[in-house]
């Protein structure tokens, strides 16, 4: 199954790589958005859609919630404008699918030569700090859902995650925005936490829970991306 999605991450970004080139467009950034963020895609200029079940081998969400489209978007900055792939929606471990496949789109991104990953979701508060609403900046992660897409790899890939979330651009976001930064606990799911669960993250270190992100930021690491 490995080198079967190792495939279709090559035979996607092929694909994407095509649609792209016809429109002149060489995003940089991969940009990920979670449940509730579609609305997001409205602060971008959208140069391309691509529907998700048109790109061969590209994993398609079955979550309500969660859109069906590879879009490129623009944005101006002080520096100039910047195109960012945009995948609307993602795949979770709880469908039954491996945590290779719910990684493909970054390594996908990966083939694209973006080397810069930006990922959001919707997550539960574990630390009394984090009321409802609260915009939080991952700075770390604990890998609770029982499966690693590294090793998925043949030979098992060996990377460190002792940095996995890139401190500068972290700390440019927080002070910026002004936001706060909280440790992220990955779950299974689909069920939410129990009481007791949520007192033991606690305990352990975690600020947020959620059923995404820390496969696909594994993999990112795999491949030198930042996150």
């Amino acid at each position: 199954m490995t080198h079967n999605w190792n495939y279709k991450a090559k035979q996607a970004a092929s694909f994407i790589s095509a649609e792209l080139a016809s429109k002149g467009l060489q995003p940089k950034i991969f940009l990920v958005l979670g449940s509730g963020f579609r609305d997001v895609v409205e602060q971008f200029n959208i140069k391309s859609r691509i529907p998700f079940a048109k790109i061969p081998g590209y994993p398609v969400p079955a979550v309500e919630g969660h859109g069906s489209e590879l879009l490129t978007g623009q944005v101006e900055t002080s520096k100039g404008n910047i195109d960012l792939l945009i995948a609307t929606g993602r795949r979770h471990l709880y469908e039954g699918v491996s945590a290779f496949e719910v990684s493909v789109p970054i390594f996908v991104a990966h083939e694209l030569g973006i080397r810069s990953v930006i990922l959001t979701n919707a997550a539960g508060g574990i630390s009394e700090n984090m009321k409802l609403g609260t915009v939080v900046a991952i700075s770390d992660h604990m890998n609770l859902t029982g499966q690693n897409v590294a090793a998925t790899s043949l030979p098992p890939v060996f990377v460190g995650m002792d940095d996995a979330y890139c401190k500068p651009w972290r700390e440019t976001v927080c002070q910026t925005v002004r936001i706060t930064s909280g440790v992220y606990a990955g779950m299974l799911g689909p069920t939410f936490e129990t009481g007791a669960e949520a007192k033991m993250l606690k305990i352990l270190g975690a600020d947020l829970a959620g059923m995404s992100t820390v496969q696909e930021v594994i993999a990112a690491r795999m491949n030198g991306q930042n996150v």
